[in-house]
């Protein structure tokens, strides 16, 4: 009987440690570094490029994702978090959620106003809403934020052409039909 409870003792005992030792902070996205993040990130991508062709990995798109916020919240002072952040919001967009792409874009037009396709993120919140969730006043919002805050930008006269066709209801057939017509 006192070799049973010493055996009992010793895997009661075992077990604690072992659950103990398990439930210590794993080191997971939230903690990592800089260098760790950024690694993912080159690692996942170049794996989604080559299985794009076949089909989106839907779990690769989640990580990707979830590092490239992570690396833009704790380390924006890299000048790689924006470009990820607008990876991430491509990468959203082409999978159909295009709410969580207009955000991440909306993202890097707020927190990251000197990266180079800021502006472009801003456009592509009016074009996704307007294309993707057919909003024509959230799109026609954007593009005029849009042209507020870069009325040189060289799209500037295709948000300018589209808020007017938005505003006139014109269709994207209606659209076709005319530049057939300027074509000929």
């Amino acid at each position: 009987m006192k070799g049973l409870r010493r055996s009992v003792f010793c895997t009661i005992l075992g077990t604690m440690i072992l659950l103990c030792a398990c439930s210590s902070k794993p080191k997971g996205v939230e903690t990592a570094t800089e260098a760790q993040l950024i690694s993912t990130l080159g690692q996942l991508e170049s794996q989604l490029r080559q299985s794009a062709e076949t089909t989106l990995d839907t779990a690769k798109i989640n990580t990707f994702v979830q590092n490239a916020e992570i690396l833009a919240e704790r380390f924006p002072q890299d000048s790689l978090a924006p470009l990820y952040l607008f990876k991430a919001a491509e990468l959203r967009h082409a999978s159909g959620k295009w709410a969580e792409a207009i955000e991440l874009w909306g993202t890097v037009d707020t927190k990251f106003k000197n990266y180079q396709r800021s502006p472009e993120a801003l456009f592509m919140q009016g074009f996704v809403s307007e294309n993707d969730l057919q909003d024509r006043k959230q799109a026609i919002r954007y593009y005029e934020i849009f042209l507020a805050k870069h009325p040189q930008h060289p799209m500037a006269d295709d948000a300018r052409a589209l808020i007017e066709n938005l505003k006139k209801g014109v269709t994207d057939q209606e659209l076709i039909e005319q530049f057939e017509q300027q074509q000929q």
